[in-house]
């Protein structure tokens, strides 16, 4: 599972050597400026994805890789058994970042929280 730390300057999300090999991207940190929020996804968020290209996919066990869909790129590392995290992001090569993560709403709050420094 892939590890979400959140700091004043930025949030890094640490992919596992699995999920590196099978979404054909390494881990990825965002400055603190380009990040313009997060929330937790509810179960519709896999018809907003668009085009996996690269990536790799078992549907309801594991999605990895790049999707686009006209302006948007997103980048998803999702397994079974987590909640989705979406992380919205300006000035960068993804518009979106879609994570599974044990707790979703906790983590939104914190990325949230931290981005406009209260």
């Amino acid at each position: 599972m892939a590890k979400v730390t959140v700091n004043p300057a930025s949030v890094s999300v640490e992919l596992t050597p699995s999920e590196a090999f099978w979404g054909f991207h390494k881990s990825i940190e965002v400055w603190a400026p380009n990040v313009t929020g997060a929330q937790a996804l509810d179960k519709g968020w896999l018809r907003t994805l668009g085009m996996r290209v690269p990536g790799s996919a078992i549907p309801g066990l594991f999605i990895l890789g790049t999707y686009r869909w006209r302006t948007d790129n997103a980048y998803v590392s999702w397994t079974r058994g987590t909640q989705p995290l979406q992380i919205n992001l300006t000035n960068h090569k993804y518009s979106r970042i879609i994570v599974g993560v044990p707790n979703a709403e906790a983590l939104a709050e914190e990325i949230n929280a931290a981005i406009t420094g209260c």
